[in-house]
């Protein structure tokens, strides 16, 4: 230790070599103990215990709690948008209504592939109070993907705006809504309807459940 440095700074330095992080890994579980106990209740060490590392890499990566937390939430940015401008790419030049329907299943299976990070995000807008995280979740996730989805669908559906009386963004936050719901509650809702079908059957619904919204 050097003159006049803490304790507490050396254990923030470099862990030791070992195993190396599996980032996947790491969100997978900080997004399942974040729904689980939410995010004051959720603990590093659990977190580090659930994806098989060491807290003290984590610490060092991400810096706290909320370090971890925000990469979370831009690694599920950066994946919606990637997929969203490939979705709008593969479908340049089909007719609007395949390209509609094309993305709104896009749409479906990406929250659909990760319900419990839908589970986290609708607890954050509704029912947390923390300002902070609700800023980050609209300038790095909500605000930038609402905003490309948006431009996506007024560019299919061209000069046809739908019904005069109905917003378009209300419509597409209306939507998303909805699916998020749907998907973060399904195993509750499946005992009211215990003749559904599996997860693609309910995501196809869901996709045209949205494409009507749009």
């Amino acid at each position: 230790m050097t003159d006049g440095q803490k304790p507490s700074e050396r254990r923030r330095g470099r862990p030791k070599k070992g195993k190396e992080l599996d980032v996947a890994a790491l969100f997978d579980a900080a997004v399942a103990n974040f729904a689980e106990w939410g995010f004051e209740r959720a603990s590093l060490r659990k977190i580090a215990g659930q994806a098989g590392v060491d807290v003290a890499l984590i610490s060092y990566r991400y810096g706290s709690k909320l370090g971890l937390w925000t990469a979370v939430v831009d690694a599920v940015a950066e994946e919606a948008i990637t997929r969203i401008r490939e979705s709008q790419e593969l479908c340049r030049g089909l007719p609007p209504n395949e390209q509609m329907e094309r993305l709104c299943r896009e749409m479906v299976d990406l929250v659909g592939a990760r319900p419990l990070f839908a589970q986290l995000l609708i607890s954050e807008i509704m029912t947390n109070a923390d300002s902070e995280r609700k800023a980050l979740i609209e300038e790095r996730l909500a605000r930038p993907v609402f905003d490309l989805l948006l431009g996506c669908v007024r560019t299919i559906r061209g000069p046809d705006e739908g019904p005069a009386d109905v917003d378009m963004g209300l419509s597409l936050i209306a939507a998303m809504s909805m699916i998020g719901a749907v998907i973060s509650t399904q195993s509750f809702f499946r005992r009211l309807m215990p003749s559904s079908s599996g997860d693609q059957q309910l995501f196809a619904q869901l996709a045209v459940l949205m494409r009507r919204l749009l």
